[in-house]
C-alpha cells in the first residue's frame, strides 16, 4: 500500500519540486471539484487528541485504525517507533495514521504509470508525535511517470477530475492538500474527499467485517458522489481507465465522549456526560472517591453520576468510555460552592437587576462578569440595551450563574440579521505553477434567498488566492458584507420598513442576483473572473375582498403575504405597509400590519380616518406590492 508519507510543516512554506515543463504549466490543476462530501468530525479522543470519528454526508462514520498488529490498519514497517508494544501517544504513536487511505494505478502503454492517492489523514504539524501538534487533512495526489511527453493528461477519479501537464520525460504530479490547522479538525471538511468509498458488495469477495475494505488488495469500489467509481486518464492519444483500488477504512464503533459539567453539592459531586456509547465511569480520585460508572437513559445520549465525596473535591474529573477501543476520555473542571446564590436576574426592557446574597468563602464586593459591582445583597439595576442570557456573578472564590429571566420590554425593530463573516484558509496545490495564475471558485451555501435573509458564499477553494474581491454586477440588489474575505456573506435586504412614510420605490434592475469573484496571487495576477446567480423571491401580497372604510367609523383590509404559494414561519415575522392612495390628494400611511404563521394580515382602524379612502396600496417587508378598491358602505 502506497503511503503519503506527510511533512505537515512544509505545506505552505515549500513548494513541491515541479517536473511538468514551464510551457504549458497551466493546465496543472484541479478541474472538478467535490464540496461536502465530509460533514462532521467526532469529539475529540484525549488519550491521544484526535477526533473519534469522522462522517460523510452518507451517515458512514471511520475512526483510526490503531491497532498495530491489525494488517487492515495498513501500517508499513517503521511507521509505529516499537512495534513490540501496542500503539500509545505520545511514547509509542505514529506519525500518521489514516480514516481512510484509497489508491488506484494506471499502467500506461510504453511502461509508464498513474498512480492516484485520496486520503484522510491524522498527523502532526512537526511530523513527530507531540502533544497539541495533532492535525487531520484531506489529500488529492496524482503521480504520472512514463506517459507522452508534453501533454496535456486528463485524469478523473470517484470524486472529481484534474489535469497535469507532463515534462520532456513524460512525468508530472499534482498534490492537493486542505491546509492542516493545528487542533482545528473540522478544517477538513473542506477537502475534495467523500463520502467515504467502499469495496463493491456486489463483486466478491465481501469487505471484511467492520471495514470498507482491505488495503492489501484490490477491489471493485462504489460510493462516487459523481458516479465515477473509477481512474482514468486521457490524452497524448492514451485513454486507460480501471475500476480497481485499494481502501483502508474501520467503521467506528468509537462514540468518544464528552465531560459537560461536574459540580460539587454539599459532601456529593454531579458529574453529568454525553456520549453515543454504553459503558461510562468517572475515573476515581485518590481516597476521594472510587471510579464510579455512570448513569443512562436508554436510547438517549445523556449520562450522570452522584458521587459521595470523602475530602475535598479534585479540580478536574476524568469521564471515560469504556465501549471505545481505544477508551476515550475527555476531562471537565470542577464548579465548587461559591457561597454566591443569585436572588434576583430579570431584565424589564430597559434595565437588568442582580441581587445576590453570600456565605462562606465569598464576600461582597461582587462582580457581575461584563456588567458590574454589587456591592451589597441590595438588587443593583444595570441600564443595558442588550442583557445576557446568563447573568454571572463572581468573588475571589469562585463564581455562579443564573437564567435571567426577561418582564418586560416591547419587539425590537426589524433590521438586517447579524452578519459572522470569517476569514478561512484556502486550499494549498502543489504541482502545477503558481506564476500560471490563480483560478477562482465560487460556491454559495443556498442560492435562493427571501429578503431579509442571508446566505454565505465560498471562495475557499480558489487556487494559488491571497486576496479575494466579490462584487455584484447585476440583477436584484443585494449587500455584500465581507467582500475583501473568503466567505463573504449576501443579505437580500428588506422591501418596505414598518418605519417608512411614504411608499417605497420599485427594485431595479431585477431578475438574479450575479455575483462575481476575482482572486488575487502572491505575485498581484488576479484570476479570470467567475460568477454565482442568486434568486431573491419576493412574496405575493393579496388584499381580500370586502375591504372597505366607513368614514369616521371603520377601516378594515384583510389580506395574504405567500412565498411561492405557502405560508411559514419567518424570522423575523413579515409586516406590510398600507398607505392610502384615493386619487386627488397626497399618498398618506394608514398604519402597520404583521404576516401571521398562516400567511394573513388584518389592518383595523376605529373609528377609521376622517377622510373618505377609496383606494389603497400595501407594500411588504418581503417586496409584495398589492392595491385595491375599498367599498366605501
Amino acid at each position: 500500500m502506497r503511503r503519503l508519507r506527510t511533512f505537515v510543516a512544509l505545506f505552505v512554506s515549500a513548494a513541491l519540486t515541479v517536473v511538468a515543463g514551464s510551457s504549458a504549466l497551466a493546465a496543472t490543476r484541479v478541474t472538478v471539484r467535490n464540496v461536502g462530501g465530509l460533514v462532521a468530525a467526532g469529539p475529540v479522543n484525549t488519550e491521544n487528541g484526535f477526533p473519534a470519528w469522522y462522517e460523510d454526508k452518507t451517515g458512514l462514520r471511520l475512526e483510526p485504525c490503531l491497532d498495530g498488529d491489525n494488517p487492515l490498519c495498513g501500517f508499513l514497517p517503521g511507521d509505529i517507533p516499537d512495534e513490540t508494544r501496542p500503539i500509545s501517544f505520545p511514547d509509542n504513536f505514529p506519525a500518521e495514521f489514516f480514516y481512510q487511505l484509497v489508491s488506484s494505478t494506471l499502467d500506461l502503454p510504453g511502461g509508464g504509470r498513474a498512480v492516484l492517492t485520496l486520503g484522510l489523514e491524522g498527523a502532526f504539524a512537526n511530523n513527530d508525535p507531540v502533544p497539541g501538534d495533532q492535525v487531520v487533512f484531506a489529500r488529492t495526489r496524482v503521480v504520472v511517470r512514463g506517459a507522452p511527453a508534453g501533454q496535456t493528461m486528463t485524469f478523473k477519479h470517484p470524486f472529481g477530475e484534474l489535469t497535469i501537464d507532463t515534462d520532456a520525460s513524460g512525468s508530472g504530479k499534482l498534490v492537493e492538500d486542505i491546509s492542516p490547522s493545528i487542533g482545528n479538525f473540522t478544517v477538513a471538511l473542506r477537502g475534495n474527499f467523500g463520502p467515504f468509498l467502499k469495496w463493491d458488495p456486489a463483486v466478491a469477495p465481501a469487505a471484511p467485517q467492520g471495514y470498507l475494505g482491505d488495503p492489501g488488495q484490490e477491489h471493485a469500489v462504489v460510493g462516487s458522489p459523481l458516479n465515477y467509481n473509477n481512474f482514468s486518464v486521457t490524452g497524448g492519444g492514451i485513454n486507460v481507465a480501471t475500476n480497481q483500488f485499494t481502501v483502508h477504512g474501520k467503521i467506528s464503533t468509537n462514540h468518544g465522549v464528552r465531560a459537560d459539567n461536574a459540580a460539587v453539592n454539599g459532601d456529593m459531586l454531579d458529574v453529568f456526560a454525553s456520549s453515543g456509547g454504553s459503558q461510562l465511569e468517572v475515573v476515581g480520585a485518590g481516597s476521594t472517591f472510587s471510579t464510579t460508572p455512570m448513569l443512562n437513559d436508554q436510547g438517549s445520549n445523556r449520562f450522570y453520576a452522584r458521587i459521595k465525596l470523602d475530602g475535598v473535591a479534585p479540580d478536574t474529573v476524568t469521564v471515560r468510555n469504556l465501549s471505545d477501543k481505544p477508551v476515550s476520555t475527555s476531562v471537565v473542571d470542577v464548579q465548587k460552592p461559591t457561597g454566591i446564590t443569585i436572588t434576583k436576574a430579570y431584565y424589564d426592557g430597559a434595565e437588568l437587576t442582580v441581587a445576590a446574597d453570600v456565605s462562606g468563602p465569598s464576600s461582597y464586593p461582587l462582580d457581575v462578569v461584563g456588567v458590574g459591582t454589587l456591592p451589597s445583597a441590595d438588587p443593583v439595576s444595570f441600564p443595558i440595551s442588550a442583557p445576557p442570557a446568563n447573568v454571572t456573578v463572581k468573588s475571589a472564590a469562585g463564581a455562579t450563574s443564573a437564567a435571567v429571566a426577561v418582564t418586560g420590554g416591547g419587539p425590537s425593530p426589524l433590521g438586517q440579521p447579524p452578519v459572522t463573516p470569517g476569514p478561512d484558509t484556502p486550499p494549498v496545490v502543489v504541482g502545477g505553477d503558481p506564476a500560471a495564475g490563480p483560478v477562482a471558485t465560487a460556491t454559495a451555501a443556498q442560492t435562493t434567498l427571501i429578503r431579509g435573509a442571508s446566505t454565505t458564499l465560498d471562495g475557499s477553494a480558489s487556487t494559488y488566492a491571497v486576496s479575494y474581491k466579490w462584487t455584484q454586477v447585476g440583477g436584484t440588489p443585494v449587500t455584500i458584507t465581507g467582500d475583501t474575505t473568503a466567505k463573504p456573506t449576501v443579505t437580500a435586504p428588506y422591501f418596505a420598513k414598518t418605519t417608512d412614510t411614504a411608499p417605497a420605490a420599485a427594485v431595479a434592475p431585477t431578475g438574479p442576483s450575479q455575483i462575481q469573484l476575482v482572486v488575487t496571487g502572491s505575485d498581484g495576477t488576479q484570476s479570470a473572473p467567475t460568477s454565482i446567480e442568486l434568486t431573491v423571491q419576493n412574496d405575493a401580497v393579496t388584499i381580500a375582498a370586502g375591504a372597505r372604510h366607513r368614514l369616521n367609523t371603520e377601516l378594515r383590509i384583510d389580506g395574504t403575504s405567500l412565498i411561492g404559494g405557502a405560508a411559514g414561519v419567518r424570522t423575523p415575522p413579515t409586516s406590510v405597509v398600507l398607505y392610502d392612495v384615493t386619487p386627488g390628494r397626497a399618498v398618506t400611511k394608514l398604519g402597520t400590519a404583521q404576516v401571521d404563521t398562516l400567511g394573513n394580515w388584518t389592518l383595523r382602524q376605529k373609528p377609521g380616518p376622517t377622510r373618505q379612502v377609496t383606494s389603497v396600496l400595501v407594500q411588504s417587508t418581503r417586496g409584495g406590492t398589492a392595491s385595491a378598491p375599498l367599498a366605501t358602505r
